[in-house]
């Protein structure tokens, strides 16, 4: 009898131990399958700065893990939408980088409670610099505690572009005229860097995104990757189906860019007569 009882306890024991290896259910956690085998970090935030942006990262030992979403809102966000600006993980002094137009991937939040956020994600295809790829599986965030990030002080002081202090867009939508007042531009990557600019008015706006060492000449758009635009009327927001992207100008040294464009999107707007002249 007393065999059976030590029995039934050590396979409750081996049951609870195998059930708790992946999951931490009460404490805060980030962890992933890299390549296939599990890292979990022993050092992990979640910082959240005055745009919006959510970096969230890690470490344990001389291993680290990153990723960014441009929200810290319940919802999906995804590499093909730019939703996911970047994903990293470095190993010693190997670093694995997210590349625009070949890294895939999402990061899900699920719940925002207590000011802690959760949730899970995945990449494909992060490379380091002689091209080797790593892939996350089954990763997951729960209940880190969100903080307020800190400006680094070159930030404050630096000055604002003055060819985006002029910046314009003008553009013909489905035959009507479109006159931009408000007008950001931002870079954002690593690797194969690109710009994104946007351009609204009270109930439009216009985004276009190229790469930031773009050359003058003709590229075509779509709905994702290194030149891509979309359309939006009271925050409805549809993406390229096809279109085409004129760079006239590109002074990369006074981040200095014009050019024109035309698309049609998905929802079946048409946007013509596209004209820009931005910083960045």
């Amino acid at each position: 009898m007393i065999k059976r009882i030590t029995l039934l306890i050590a396979v409750v024991c081996l049951t609870f131990t195998s059930c708790t290896t992946d999951i931490e259910i009460n404490d805060p956690a980030l962890q992933a399958k890299i390549d296939g085998e599990l890292f979990r970090t022993s050092f992990k935030k979640a910082i959240i700065y005055d745009d919006g942006t959510l970096v969230i990262s890690g470490s344990a030992g001389d291993q680290s893990i990153s990723f960014t979403t441009t929200s810290t809102k319940v919802g999906t966000y995804k590499t093909s939408q730019q939703t996911v600006s970047k994903a990293s993980f470095q190993k010693s002094q190997t670093k694995f980088l997210s590349k625009n137009g070949e890294t895939t991937g999402q990061v899900t939040i699920t719940e925002i409670y207590n000011n802690e956020v959760s949730g899970n994600f995945n990449f494909k295809n992060l490379k380091d610099d002689k091209g080797n790829i790593l892939n996350f599986s089954d990763g997951w965030f729960y209940r880190l505690p969100l903080e307020n990030g800190v400006v680094e002080e070159d930030e404050v002081i630096q000055e604002i572009n003055p060819c985006l202090l002029n910046a314009s867009l003008t553009a013909m939508v489905n035959n009507s005229e479109m006159i931009t007042d408000n007008h950001t531009a931002k870079l954002f990557g690593v690797d194969d860097a690109s710009i994104l600019i946007t351009a609204s008015n009270e109930t439009e706006e216009i985004t276009v995104v190229f790469l930031a060492d773009v050359a003058p000449g003709e590229y075509p758009l779509s709905g994702s990757g290194n030149y891509s635009a979309s359309y939006a009327l009271d925050k409805d927001k549809s993406s390229a189906s096809s279109g085409k992207l004129i760079i006239t100008e590109h002074n990369i040294e006074s981040k200095c860019i014009s050019g024109s464009f035309e698309f049609n999107t998905r929802s079946g707007v048409q946007v013509s007569e596209g004209i820009f002249d931005f910083g960045y």
